[in-house]
Parts: C-alpha cells; structure tokens; sequence
C-alpha cells in the first residue's frame, strides 16, 4: 500500500529475503475507496514510481518490473 497526495494504491509485487521488493508496475491501475472509481493515470504512475524510488533506502531496495 502506498500512499501518494491524499489517495492510496495497492501494488502487488514479491517480497525477498535480500531484502527487496520486486513491484509489478501494471498493478498500479486503480486508487483504494473511496477512490477505486478513478484509474490512475500514466502521468501519476510514473509519479508514484518516481516518488517510491526517491524515498527507498540502502536498507531496502524496491525494483519495478
């Protein structure tokens, strides 16, 4: 679950023991209620993903696939 502004997306994707994160880019389709009406855009998935990345640590890594 991320959250981005005031809205929430869930991305699916596989957790390893490294520890990394392999995130399912084309997951990201549709916000959480009271949002799920509104598909996201291509713009604010590339956001997302920016913003994810920006916020990740050495510590653990997330890779979008």
């Amino acid at each position: 679950m991320v959250e981005y502004d005031y809205r929430t997306v869930k991305i699916a994707g596989e957790l390893t023991t490294a520890p990394a994160f392999y995130a399912d880019r084309s997951s990201i389709k549709k916000w959480e209620p009271p949002y799920d009406n509104v598909e996201i855009t291509t713009e604010e998935i590339a956001l997302i993903v920016n913003r994810i990345l920006e916020q990740t640590n050495d510590a653990f890594k997330i890779f979008f696939e």
